[in-house]
């Protein structure tokens, strides 16, 4: 008998093997593989248009600071999405007014540019609860929204006019009812008032005196408390807003600062924070009455050498109350754009000799400007940095090519970060200074753009 092996068709093999190996994979950067990589979704406009990857560094990736352009962000990551159902329901205000998609997107991508801390903003999601207090703050809200949707450049669009209207009228009605702490309704003038520049393209300093009007009122009640927190940020918002724009102010309109009520305010707040103002309230104080008294001379009003020593002395006594090393050195910035205009302006100190007066401003610029430009440009203080960044930069000589470069870099970042086309213009005033400065012309560009009478809204 024959045996018969069988033998399963796909059987395994009792031999091993070896593997096909295909050609190398090439993985150079023009290989396809590398080539086919899925699109971010978050790159730069920039990177988009150039169809290169990106590498998302918020406010400026790296491929636009090495080719020294304008960066334009992809709006930033959130960790929450936040539901306008929700906010609605929270954000009614006490007149029936509904919030609109703006406030969202006031939530998500404009108010961290009015504060040094994102994650430290009462301008963000605590100021729902104010809207049942003011319906002209929901207004002023969705007004800066709706300008920041369009860059600042073309503002005037018919949802920003509607709401800036609104936001007037409704401040109106708000300010002929009596109330003893009026906080809702200074904020929506604040928001208004700083935001006038950016999208009217007008001082709006006449809110600024309205503000003050209503800081007297709130902070003359004799119920009123210096330590309260809501009084604490309003005297620090109105302050940080005279020292940012009062010298557009004609002197014969500036309310003193040195007033009893507002220095309590001032001193109670020392050691608190302000989103503002960080742990700097005094300075940015100190600051302030500089700009007001620095006014007053270009104004023709005569000289008070006394006054001036005072400030100085105020100024340069000036010490932190805060371990915080990025934050000191903006208000330390801001602390040499004070002196650098006190002696620029009013020519401090007659008895000095005239080098030795430019050596001075010289040195306070140069220290100024090695701080600024010690703050990284992924840091939140970036956006607080324009008003002492122009004073020191305007000091920069001649031979000193790459420090003003390095300011000009420094200003696109800024506007990357605001999306304020005033940063851009920012860079040509430079130029425009830094030939002044090589005729021998010393004028500050505070004085210069007053001359012109040019709204420039650095703050």
């Amino acid at each position: 008998m024959v045996s018969k092996a069988w033998r399963v068709r796909f059987a395994p093999s009792s031999q091993v093997v070896p593997p096909i190996h295909g050609p190398p994979k090439d993985t150079s950067l023009d290989s396809p593989v590398l080539r086919r990589q899925p699109k971010s979704k978050s790159a730069c406009r920039e990177c988009r248009l150039r169809r290169v990857k990106c590498d998302e560094t918020y406010p400026v990736c790296r491929h636009c600071a090495r080719r020294g352009t304008v960066c334009t962000p992809a709006p930033r990551k959130t960790m929450w999405k936040l539901e306008m159902p929700l906010l609605i329901q929270q954000a009614c205000c006490g007149d029936g007014t509904t919030p609109s998609m703006l406030l969202q997107y006031y939530f998500e991508q404009v108010c961290h540019i009015m504060v040094l801390d994102p994650d430290i903003n009462p301008l963000a999601l605590p100021i729902l609860d104010l809207f049942k207090e003011s319906s002209a703050l929901l207004h002023v809200v969705q007004s800066i929204a709706a300008a920041h949707m369009k860059g600042f450049r073309d503002a005037n669009t018919s949802d920003c006019l509607v709401e800036r209207g609104q936001t007037l009228l409704c401040i109106q009605q708000e300010l002929l009812q009596t109330r003893k702490k009026a906080i809702a309704t200074f904020l929506a003038i604040f928001l208004l008032g700083i935001s006038s520049p950016w999208i009217e393209g007008t001082t709006g300093l006449e809110h600024l005196v309205g503000a003050r009007a209503l800081i007297d009122s709130i902070l003359g009640d004799p119920t009123a408390d210096p330590s309260d927190p809501a009084i604490q940020l309003i005297v620090g918002n109105y302050i940080w807003w005279e020292m940012a724009a009062s010298f557009n102010l004609d002197h014969r309109f500036h309310r003193p600062l040195s007033v009893e009520f507002i220095s309590k305010a001032v001193e109670a707040s020392q050691q608190e924070y302000h989103p503002m103002a960080g742990y700097s309230l005094g300075i940015f104080y100190a600051v302030a009455k500089v700009t007001h008294y620095c006014r007053g001379v270009v104004d023709g009003q005569p000289r008070d050498l006394a006054l001036e020593a005072s400030l100085e002395d105020e100024m340069l006594a000036w010490t932190p109350s805060h371990d915080d090393e990025l934050l000191f050195l903006l208000s330390d910035a801001y602390r040499k754009h004070g002196l650098i205009q006190l002696y620029r302006i009013c020519d401090r100190d007659p008895e000095q000799s005239e080098l030795d007066n430019e050596a001075m401003i010289r040195q306070w610029a140069s220290e100024a400007m090695e701080g600024l430009l010690r703050i990284p440009p992924t840091s939140p203080y970036l956006n607080f940095q324009p008003i002492p960044l122009m004073s020191a930069a305007s000091e920069i000589p001649a031979d000193k090519v790459q420090q003003r470069e390095e300011v000009k870099i420094r200003f696109k970042a800024i506007y990357s970060l605001t999306r304020l086309p005033v940063m851009l213009d920012a860079i040509t005033l430079l130029e425009e200074i830094w030939e002044l400065r090589s005729l021998g012309i010393t004028t500050t560009w505070l004085v210069l753009l007053l001359e012109r009478g040019q709204v420039f809204p650095l703050a």
